[in-house]
């Protein structure tokens, strides 16, 4: 071969190459975690609105099915988004531009929606303790919902952009 035509096919395969390549700035969207994190949400919305007014010990055996449904769901949805590549900077930076401007907190983490699944979680957890031990007060109430609400907004607004 000569070496002008080695060069010139080089070259072809080079920028052939290189412009097949994309560059990802977050990951792919998928459908099943935006339908599971609507149907867990949804769930979690009912059963704030059922304990509302606040809850005693003696009845929690009632409610513990529940918190065990909501904390594995979220925890189901934590290890689905973390199954997935890691988001650029760039894509993080968008996200949390349109967080703030819904007077949102920007999301913090590797992996937004898994850290924010993480925590709804974590806030099940702590709530089905506390009221398995004392029962929730209305105003404690009002608390781990906020902090649902706050984590479900981060989940849903960073699943919901990935669709672009």
């Amino acid at each position: 071969m000569k070496p002008k035509l080695y060069l010139s096919f080089l070259a072809f395969f080079s920028i052939a190459l290189f412009t097949a390549c994309e560059a990802t700035l977050a990951p792919a969207y998928d459908q099943a975690i935006v339908e599971r994190v609507t149907e867990s949400s949804n769930l979690a919305m009912r059963f704030f609105a059922e304990l509302d007014g606040g809850t005693e010990s003696e009845s929690f055996f009632m409610r513990q099915p529940t918190y065990n449904k909501l904390i594995g769901a979220f925890e189901s949805l934590k290890l689905q988004a973390r199954a997935r590549p890691l988001p650029n900077s760039a894509a993080l930076e968008k996200i949390n531009a349109l967080l703030q401007s819904k007077g949102s907190s920007a999301i913090t983490g590797e992996y937004p929606s898994a850290f924010a699944f993480e925590q709804i979680a974590a806030t099940f957890s702590k709530m089905k303790q506390t009221d398995s031990e004392n029962g929730i007060k209305p105003l404690a109430l009002q608390a781990f919902k906020g902090q649902v609400e706050i984590f479900l907004d981060q989940a849903i607004t960073y699943e919901s952009f990935l669709k672009r």
